[in-house]
């Protein structure tokens, strides 16, 4: 037995050495171009760093954290613009820094999901839970970009950690979980799909009591300092200073599924969990439909639980609102670690020696082959985007006045590559002419195709004059982004 042990604690540091491997790789190139050649289409490369961080952004670049007409999201999430804010007073405003804040985010959230698969089932499973996320293309791609999942991913793994750790008359525990649910739903909207995993973590960890009296008056702390919290945000700041913001950014994804198409939408949803990873999500589907049957004490370990809550919860919310762009998916990628992890150890303590062989070729076919993609993505990287950025900075520059602004739906990425003033023309409260009448642009950066309306639109109040064009990204909707210049029509 002790032999045993001792080989489960090599083999357990052997894997959180190779996992810091893939962690310090994706601190490498951290300027690139998000992987070209992968299966995941998401606009979120193009635009979505600078947006979500525009407060902290414009507030060092422009001056004001806030731009009237414009597009303003942290008025309903302002946790990560507080983050990047107070980041970039130590460092300066760059896309550099702002991922680097991501990558360590990300290794927080790594440390977290080893410290709650350790407490539930030991070392050398938390380890290998913490192997299948670090080795992960999925996640080295999308862990890298300063978008808001990873941030949300961070809060729900320590509200999961502090829910197993907080007994029911630890009242100050109590409280702080509270702020932490409100920080992950202030972080992004859709972290409320989340909480009942959290709750769930919470009254399994008191040994699922069964009477109303042992678990409503502490779950009400939580809920309540939560809720709180959030109510006194919107009440005092939202409501009476920012309210056409907060219903601008609500309207952007308002999407519903139909009734006669949920069956379709709820397939989609599932069939693009693969995402994630195609051979560990099917299985993971696989470990869940197993515990009902099989392997059935794996329901009675808290974190297997509020992981498949959290993984269930979250999917309906995408499939609810009928928008898979893949980084959405990114907060399923530690709770379906969590479950193969603790699925795997199940399986492994009923099979005989053929079938845990099986059972470890397996899994290191697929390490394996999740690894060396990953490593494929750090050791070819792409400056299509940086290069761009750069020189639309230095033609704006050069030819703008004392005081360039760029117009373009990228303006904020294109301020974190360069510092050049850029407002957002995407998103509106007051719609696209009154923003230009605002602030007065001298150029545009566009993507033909995409944007044709805006620039139809733009073309009756200005005469836009092609400057450049940069070819980025692999995209067949967005790859090409051109410049402007703008001169204002006589009237």
């Amino acid at each position: 037995m002790r032999g045993a042990a001792a080989g489960g604690q090599r083999l357990a540091r052997l894997m959180l050495a190779v996992s810091a491997v893939f962690l310090v790789a994706g601190f490498v190139h951290l300027r690139a171009d998000f992987p070209n050649g992968s299966p995941w289409a998401d606009w979120a490369k193009m635009t979505d760093e600078g947006w979500y961080g525009s407060a902290a952004i414009q507030h060092f670049v422009m001056g004001r954290w806030y731009l009237p007409g414009s597009f303003n999201p942290a008025v309903a999430m302002p946790v990560w613009p507080a983050m990047l804010g107070g980041w970039f007073t130590m460092t300066g405003v760059s896309m550099l820094w702002a991922r680097v804040l991501t990558m360590l985010v990300y290794a927080a959230s790594l440390w977290l999901l080893y410290a709650v698969v350790r407490r539930a089932a030991g070392g050398t499973v938390a380890a290998l839970a913490v192997l299948m996320t670090a080795a992960n293309p999925f996640c080295y791609a999308f862990d890298r970009l300063a978008v808001l999942e990873p941030v949300t991913v961070f809060w729900m793994m320590l509200a999961l950690w502090l829910a197993g750790r907080t007994g029911a008359r630890q009242y100050g525990r109590l409280v702080g979980l509270g702020v932490v649910i409100c920080l992950l739903v202030l972080t992004k909207p859709t972290g409320i799909a989340l909480v009942p995993a959290v709750l769930y973590m919470l009254w399994a960890g008191w040994g699922w009591p069964r009477r109303v009296v042992d678990w409503l008056g502490p779950m009400a702390v939580v809920v309540a300092v939560a809720a709180g919290l959030w109510l006194a945000y919107f009440v005092g700041v939202v409501r009476p200073h920012y309210l056409a913001d907060y219903r601008l950014l609500f309207s952007i994804n308002d999407y519903r599924v139909h009734l006669s198409i949920l069956p379709r939408m709820a397939w989609v949803t599932l069939a693009d969990g693969q995402w994630v990873q195609p051979v560990l999500f099917p299985v993971a589907v696989v470990v869940v439909l197993l515990s009902a049957v099989r392997l059935r004490g794996l329901c009675r370990t808290p974190l297997f639980g509020a992981s498949v809550i959290a993984a269930l919860c979250h999917l309906a919310y995408i499939g609810y609102h009928t928008n898979f762009q893949p980084r959405y998916y990114l907060v399923l990628a530690m709770p379906m670690a969590v479950v193969v992890a603790l699925g795997l150890a199940a399986a492994w303590e009923r099979r005989g020696g053929w079938g845990r062989f099986g059972l470890a070729v397996a899994m290191l076919a697929t390490l394996v082959w999740m690894g060396a993609r990953t490593l494929v993505y750090a050791l070819h990287p792409e400056y299509s985007y940086l290069t761009a950025a750069q020189s639309i900075a230095t033609v704006v520059r050069a030819e703008g006045g004392p005081q360039p602004l760029l117009l373009s739906d990228s303006g904020a990425d294109i301020t974190l590559f360069t510092g050049l003033p850029a407002i957002d023309e995407g998103y509106t409260t007051e719609g696209l002419d009154a923003l230009l009448e605002r602030y007065h642009p001298g150029w545009y950066a566009a993507w033909p195709g995409w944007e044709d309306a805006a620039i139809r639109q733009m073309g009756a109040r200005y005469r836009l004059d092609e400057v450049a064009r940069y070819r980025i990204f692999d995209d067949p909707k967005r790859q090409t982004l051109v410049l402007y210049k703008l001169s204002a029509r006589r009237p």
